[in-house]
């Protein structure tokens, strides 16, 4: 795009009712916003050929500015500090995306170039079978590629981390899951991410403290099922009774909730889903027993074969999502 006109810039401050972050002025004045890689990220312009306008962007929080907006409908923003920080869309999970605006830039477009050839359309092998999410290899490769721009990025740290425990390489998940912890130490996913990771290594004693230090950060009823994984992580004993009681205690319905997790990963066929719940559930609930629904046999004779699953149009955004947690059920 165009640069923006001095005019346009100070409107935008007016309509916003705050000046413009310096690093965004500069930029405006080269580009009146970006499309990056077929709308995988947009970043805001002023004027009317701007593909999205800073004035349409709400502005929830005096501290922040919202400056741009992913595929997934996340929001980013530069703080009082000069950070980027990402919002994931209809939630309040906050995630530090970018030690500062250049960097986050530059790591964007490093990590989403991974996912194509030299031709411009996707490069060979870089989604699995579905068609809908990136390879663990390809997501490693995104996550290390951003943090070479970006070594403050916890987000990118974060994504590393999961690329890692997808991979099964545990001990290396657990170090990315600490650096990330360590850049962005009030957010409650990666402590939460780097609980399951030490929990798969059997360092149950730091998955306990993970767990607990993720409750800690979220001070919703959601904590009670973060401390539902510390019970787990913890096993038998006093450690584990403590926690048991603090789960319920910040969420009295979980023992039933966790019942209707385990009945609605049976009825979906996800095994993997329907053991973690029901772990949860005998980790909060000692001594209940779970009783697993009947699978139906499939009859795919009759049905006719699937037809091969679609490119999609654009990779889904490499930014970590909420972390595979609580939220999904388990």
């Amino acid at each position: 795009m165009p640069p923006a006109s001095g005019d346009e810039l100070a409107g935008a401050a007016a309509a916003v009712g705050r000046a413009l972050p310096d690093v965004y002025t500069a930029f405006l004045q080269s580009f009146d916003g970006a499309d990056l890689f077929h709308e995988t990220v947009l970043i805001a312009g002023l004027g009317p050929t701007a593909a999205l306008r800073l004035t349409e962007l709400p502005q929830d929080r005096a501290d922040e500015l919202v400056f741009a907006v992913g595929a997934a409908g996340e929001r980013y923003a530069l703080d009082g500090e000069g950070r980027v920080v990402r919002t994931d869309a209809g939630a309040d999970e906050r995630a530090l995306a970018g030690s500062s605006f250049a960097r986050w830039l530059d790591a964007t477009v490093a990590r989403e170039q991974v996912l194509y050839g030299p031709d411009g359309e996707y490069a060979p092998d870089v989604f699995d079978p579905s068609g809908e999410e990136v390879t663990p290899l390809v997501a490693l490769r995104q996550a290390e590629r951003a943090l070479k721009q970006d070594p403050g990025a916890a987000g990118a740290a974060h994504a590393r981390g999961l690329a890692l425990r997808r991979l099964g390489r545990g001990a290396a998940a657990v170090q990315a899951f600490t650096e990330a912890t360590a850049l962005d130490p009030e957010n409650p996913w990666p402590w939460f991410d780097l609980g399951r990771a030490a929990l798969d290594d059997g360092q149950n004693a730091r998955a306990v403290e993970a767990f607990a230090r993720a409750a800690e950060l979220d001070a919703g009823p959601e904590g009670g099922r973060l401390l539902a994984w510390a019970a787990r992580a913890a096993g038998a004993g006093a450690e584990a009774d403590r926690l048991r009681a603090a789960a319920l205690g910040r969420d009295a319905g979980l023992v039933e909730s966790l019942r209707r997790a385990v009945d609605a990963a049976a009825a979906d066929q996800d095994l993997e889903a329907e053991a973690e719940a029901a772990a949860l559930l005998a980790a909060i609930a000692p001594g209940q027993t779970v009783v697993a629904r009947r699978r139906l046999p499939i009859v795919t004779e009759l049905a006719a074969p699937p037809p091969p699953p679609a490119r999609p149009r654009r990779p889904r955004p490499a930014a970590p999502p909420r972390s595979g947690g609580p939220r999904r059920g388990s």
